[in-house]
């Protein structure tokens, strides 16, 4: 039965008919591609009659529409509170569940799915999953080769088999295997993610380039996805399809991404071309990106020009509101050798935010540039306690460290930053002259040889 029929029953009481109602509105709404209005009508449902288990059901479905993944599980988890002979909810709190990596959780569901249903494919593939998350790659290969066997083209198992082959170093296997696929099913976002996550960790471009176009044709309006497509297309050579979507971003809505728009142009276009478009833009834009702007600028030697964007923004006294302004007009002072007058500034920020990123690593690099590490010592020091994963951040403290002449402390700090953010080119290649300098070739032997397996094991975690 329906939940329109539902809505039909004679005889309802009111509440009942009043959820009804709203059930049917759903299935108008799922019925028009709406599925914010269809969330909406679920959320009144279940409100007005919470003993029933479709209503739930219905819930958990869009959510799971909307990626709204922790909210489906939660209407999942209610809807079989209410029926617990149901399959497809079974299933589906199992494959969240292993989606979240709760491996106990998605197993105990699978199986309940298998009693339910034994020939049914589906929790196979969920305790697939299941195996990998453990690195038992052959067994998440044999699940996902048992799934598709009758069902050669589930999505699900084709992911699995394309992540464990990937695992196990079959990667060239992996990226044929969703190339075939995603040519027959270029709507199907689950293989393209995997697709480009496969061919971004093994650096295959032209697969990497397939796999995010595909996907922009999906979400149009993903920033994140369009500034990765632009700066796949740069590292493929194709810099003008990368320079017309860029600049098709900066002209209209970028979705918060114009620093990212602009770190690409300062890797691939000529200084000269990007200093021109910033003037350009500049003066137009809002207030946030005229300082993002003015940055740019800054890193691109036109540090007066920087200034003069940021003055107008950034006057005294430091607020909550300028803080970062002050700091940024602090950086254009210290790049044209404005030292003094740049240090009493961000003093001043600091003094008001102790905890300033802006403002840290603008002095601790003013303190590393003028030789004084013990007092870039701290700056660096609170720096990484505040951005724990920034491996810039590591390498400011290690020199510091290297400066105020505590070589030892230099060195933990770029292997504490390695286990913390394992596999990070920056920190290895600091680290790795660090041992050339000292004179330590087995050190460094080891550490070429202990950052190869951290970027096997990155490379297996998913």
């Amino acid at each position: 039965m329906t939940l329109i029929a539902l809505a039909a029953l004679a005889g309802c009481r009111p509440p009942e008919q009043r959820a009804a109602q709203f059930a049917a509105q759903y299935e108008a709404a799922m019925a028009n591609n709406d599925p914010w209005h269809a969330r909406q009508a679920m959320l009144r449902a279940v409100q007005i009659d919470d003993a029933n288990a479709q209503y739930w059901t219905a819930l958990g479905r869009v959510q799971l529409t909307m990626g709204d993944y922790s909210g489906a599980f939660g209407a999942f988890t209610r809807a079989n509170e209410l029926d617990r002979s149901d399959a497809v909810v079974l299933q589906a709190l199992a494959d969240l569940s292993a989606l979240s990596g709760r491996v106990e959780d998605a197993r105990r569901f699978a199986n309940q799915v298998l009693l339910l249903q034994p020939s049914d494919p589906a929790p196979q593939a969920t305790l697939g999953f299941v195996a990998l998350h453990e690195r038992d790659y052959a067994g998440a290969l044999q699940r996902a080769d048992a799934v598709l066997a009758s069902r050669p083209t589930d999505s699900n198992a084709t992911v699995l088999k394309a992540r464990a082959l990937a695992s196990s170093g079959e990667q060239d296997q992996a990226l044929a295997l969703l190339d075939r696929y995603v040519a027959d099913h270029p709507a199907d976002a689950p293989s393209l993610e995997t697709l480009a996550t496969i061919a971004a960790r093994f650096d295959r471009l032209a697969p990497l380039a397939v796999a995010r176009e595909k996907l922009l044709a999906l979400r149009p309006r993903d920033a994140a996805l369009r500034v990765g497509y632009a700066d796949t297309l740069y590292r493929l050579g194709r810099r003008d399809r990368a320079r017309a979507l860029t600049e098709q971003m900066v002209a209209g809505d970028h979705g918060g991404a114009l620093i990212d728009v602009l770190a690409l142009w300062r890797r691939y276009e000529p200084r000269e071309w990007g200093v021109a478009r910033a003037r350009a833009l500049a003066p137009r834009a809002s207030v946030a990106d005229r300082l993002r702007y003015a940055y740019f600028l800054m890193l691109s030697g036109e540090a007066d020009e920087a200034e003069a964007l940021v003055a107008p923004l950034a006057r005294p006294p430091v607020t909550a509101a300028n803080a970062s302004a002050l700091a940024l007009l602090a950086q254009t002072r210290a790049a044209q050798g404005q030292d003094r007058a740049a240090e009493t500034l961000l003093d001043q920020v600091l003094a008001f935010d102790r905890s300033n990123v802006v403002a840290l690593r603008a002095r601790a690099d003013l303190y590393l540039r003028t030789g004084r590490g013990r007092q870039a010592v701290f700056d660096a020091q609170r720096l990484v306690a505040e951005k724990p994963r920034a491996a810039d951040d590591r390498v400011r403290l290690a020199r510091a460290y290297q400066q105020a002449g505590q070589p030892q402390l230099a060195e933990n700090a770029l292997r504490g930053g390695l286990q913390d953010i394992p596999a990070d080119p920056l920190l290895r290649d600091h680290l790795r002259l660090f041992l050339v300098a000292a004179g330590r070739r087995d050190d460094v032997a080891a550490l070429d040889q202990q950052f190869v397996e951290q970027q096997r094991l990155a490379r297996a975690q998913w």
